[in-house]
This record gives structure tokens, sequence and C-alpha cells, in this order.
């Protein structure tokens, strides 16, 4: 039987590994770099909401306050 598996080298340490290979089995770094992940949308925007809704909470404190004193 004959392997007919494709060589790589690791870009770090230089030795040769399968094609499929995810991680150097030598010098153990990662060969598959991951996309950066964009800034959260939703993580921004929860914050949005907050400040506004404590804003908003704050200025119907203040309207009630000049009402009833």
């Amino acid at each position: 039987m004959e392997e007919n598996t494709t060589i790589k080298t690791c870009r770090y340490c230089g030795k040769e590994l399968p094609q499929e290979a995810i991680f150097c089995y030598y010098c153990r770094r990662e060969l598959v770099t991951r996309p950066e992940r964009p800034e959260s949308e939703s993580q921004s925007g929860s914050l949005n909401w907050r400040i506004v809704l404590a804003i908003s909470v704050a200025i119907i404190l203040i309207i009630i306050l000049i009402i009833f004193l």
C-alpha cells in the first residue's frame, strides 16, 4: 500500500508534516491562521441601549421632580 499524503513544511520549525495537520507535531504551534473576529455589534449595541435607558430614566425623574415640587 502506498500513501498518497501530501507534505507541507512547518513555517516555524521547518519540519515536514502531513498536509491536513493543524498543529505542528514538533514545535506544537498552530499552522492554520484563524480569521479575526470583527467586533460584535451586539455588545456595543447593548451598551448603547443601556446608556439611552439610563438617560431616559434620569430625564423622566427630573421631570417628575419639577412637576411635583
